[in-house]
């Protein structure tokens, strides 16, 4: 059988491919901190979305942005939901990110119009489930709030309350990917950006 320049470069396609993802591996298993290290501080400028949905953290590792989701709590006559909704929409559209929205006074808005409404499923209940669950750890109930959540485990970081621009989203939410791969101590976190764009409950 003769070889053609196709034929061999068709056969050997497979090794060069595994070669790649074996050194990507490789290379993200470098670039992960040693057990006991602190996370590296994040920079916006080193957070960076590529096709695919694909996020690249600042140490370098990528992750699969379907691998995370954002529960949203907002209220239709919130004018800082109003202002927020728009701008969480269309970043979590274009990185492929689901949302979960709930609203706390029975209304959507332009972003969410039919957000799912808390609920309790005892009539005991002081609060809706889902309150307990995400403001439990004492945070105020206000909107808007957004909490990042790992689809796979369920784990709940808080990534915003009140209005927050994109870079500080990204970073945020890039420093709580991190902590979640990293299983850090909740504690050892940055503190919550502060912002006076809320509506208390």
């Amino acid at each position: 059988m003769k070889w053609t320049p196709l034929v061999a470069a068709l056969l050997l396609f497979p090794v060069c491919v595994m070669a790649s993802v074996r050194d990507e591996i490789a290379a993200m298993e470098a670039a992960k901190p040693a057990p006991g290290r602190p996370m590296a501080p994040v920079s916006t400028r080193a957070v960076s979305a590529v096709p695919g949905s694909i996020m690249q953290l600042p140490d370098g590792r990528k992750v699969s942005m379907k691998d995370y989701g954002v529960v949203l709590f907002m209220q239709a006559h919130c004018p800082y939901s109003a202002k927020f909704d728009p701008t969480l929409k269309k970043w979590a559209d274009a990185h492929g990110i689901h949302v979960w929205a709930y609203t706390l006074d029975g209304g959507g808005d332009v972003s969410f119009p039919t957000p799912m409404i808390p609920r309790r499923y005892t009539p005991d209940e002081p609060l809706a489930d889902e309150i307990l669950t995400f403001f439990g750890n004492g945070l105020p109930i206000a909107t808007p709030t957004a909490f990042m959540v790992n689809v796979h485990t369920l784990k709940a970081y808080p990534l915003t309350q009140g209005v927050m621009d994109i870079p500080t989203l990204e970073s945020r939410f890039a420093t709580l990917i991190q902590a979640d791969l990293d299983h850090a101590d909740p504690q050892s976190l940055p503190p919550l950006p502060a912002s006076s764009q809320v509506t208390p409950q």
